[in-house]
């Protein structure tokens, strides 16, 4: 199954209770590419730094953390047992610029990883985003 991915972002609504990712994050990047998902009818999932792959209706209550190199072995681990369970074989991961964002280097090291222990196709789009 063919996924457009992209990773969570700092900006979020501050709620006190669990509610879908794609609610949660304040992110124009996000919706942007939830929204070309719909369209093309393609699966949609978001990399967060916490949780690992997350769909866009999942539940998860509000967290503020920035996924570290140090933390990318670990995080590898749970993304690939994630992807196992939904049967991803590509992935198309939307992303900033590495050289623009440099905090973005932990999330591609896992997107990349997993996807190379589990053979998925990875094709990464990186364009301009403002958020």
């Amino acid at each position: 199954m063919t996924t457009y991915c992209t990773y969570c972002s700092a900006l979020k609504k501050n709620s006190k209770e669990a509610i879908p990712a794609i609610d949660l994050y304040n992110s124009n990047r996000i919706s942007q590419i939830y929204e070309l998902a719909k369209l093309q009818k393609v699966n949609f999932v978001i990399l967060s730094g916490k949780y690992g792959i997350i769909e866009a209706n999942e539940k998860i209550e509000f967290y503020d953390h920035l996924l570290q190199n140090s933390e990318v072995e670990k995080h590898i681990e749970l993304i690939v047992e994630q992807l196992q369970e939904k049967e991803i074989d590509k992935i198309v991961f939307f992303t900033n610029f590495l050289e623009i964002d440099f905090k973005l280097k932990p999330y591609w090291k896992c997107m990349q990883k997993a996807c190379e222990i589990l053979n998925i196709e990875l094709i990464i789009k990186e364009q301009l985003f403002n958020d």
